[in-house]
């Protein structure tokens, strides 16, 4: 059963996320997984809803994704994962064992640094606008 309800207060929670982030979906499977309620607002990447405003007031980076969790702002996956993993310990999003963690954490690093920057949008914005790559 989903969580709602932590010492008689109503948890707002609230994830600013884009649907073919890779990011946004790691947090959404983190969050899911931990069986946590939320409020999804999409933010279209392909129309620069991130670049607007109204969003950059929230994240001043302007990515993707934003959890908004009783007045805090929390920015940057690899962060809220850790959050979440110290706030929601059970069930667990990694390996009791400390080898096991860290070969876990090793995968993580290689996907986010190594793999993602690759189909990035603004990565691939730069290399074809500024670098003029195909």
């Amino acid at each position: 059963m989903p969580e709602t309800v932590e010492t008689g207060l109503h948890l707002n929670r609230t994830l600013h996320s884009f649907f073919r982030s890779g990011s946004s979906h790691r947090l959404r499977i983190a969050i899911n997984l931990k069986g946590l309620t939320y409020e999804y607002n999409p933010v279209d990447l392909r129309r620069n809803e991130h670049q607007s405003a109204r969003y950059k007031a929230l994240n001043p980076q302007g990515f993707v994704p934003t959890l908004e969790i009783d007045g805090q702002v929390l920015i940057q996956s690899p962060a809220i994962l850790e959050w979440l993993e110290e706030r929601y310990p059970s069930p667990a999003l990694l390996p009791a064992d400390s080898s096991d963690r860290a070969r876990v954490r090793a995968i993580a690093a290689i996907i986010g640094r190594d793999i993602h920057p690759l189909n990035n949008r603004r990565i691939l914005e730069y290399l074809r606008g500024t670098l003029h790559c195909d």
